[in-house]
Order: C-alpha cells, then structure tokens, then sequence
C-alpha cells in the first residue's frame, strides 16, 4: 500500500471524522482499542499494512485469538481502511 500519511495523521483524520459523524464515546474507544491492539500485534504502522499482514494477523497461532475477537479488530480497520481510501489518504485499499 503506498502511503500519504503516517499513522498519528491518518488517527487524527479518522477520528476527527468519527466525532463530526456523532458516533457514541464508546464506538470511538472501541476503534482506538482495538487498533492499538493489532498495531502491537504486528508491530508496523497501519498504514504501511498490506494485504499479508492481515492475512498473518489471521493466521498468527503464538497466541491463539477467538474467532469473534478477530472478527472485531477487522471491522474496525475495515472501517479505517475504507476511510483512508475515499478520502485519498491511501492508493489502495486492503
């Protein structure tokens, strides 16, 4: 993924648009949760991610992560991802 941004601007773009949507206090610490969580995982910067890291993020087996966990943190950066894309901050979207 070619990047325009780096992480702590993408966050601020991100979450400034999750605070002009209205959405509850506890949708917005859900997104930065689990986002500091799958960064720790994968030790890199989410923008810099590509389609292989998320596949290995699913198939990591040092410790083994609920299915319903996983699920979750995909959401969420399904959500980033497709907010960094229509808004021209990444070329390709996962």
């Amino acid at each position: 993924m070619k990047k325009k941004v780096n992480d702590e601007e993408a966050f601020e773009k991100f979450f400034r648009d999750c605070y002009l949507r209205n959405l509850r206090p506890a949708t917005v610490e859900y997104y930065k949760n689990e986002f500091q969580a799958f960064r720790r995982r994968i030790d890199k910067e989410l923008v810099e991610c590509n389609h292989k890291d998320i596949e290995d993020f699913i198939l990591m087996s040092k410790q083994p992560i609920k299915i319903t966990t996983i699920n979750t943190r995909l959401r969420a950066l399904r959500s980033f991802y497709n907010f960094l894309f229509k808004n021209k901050l990444i070329d390709k979207n996962l």
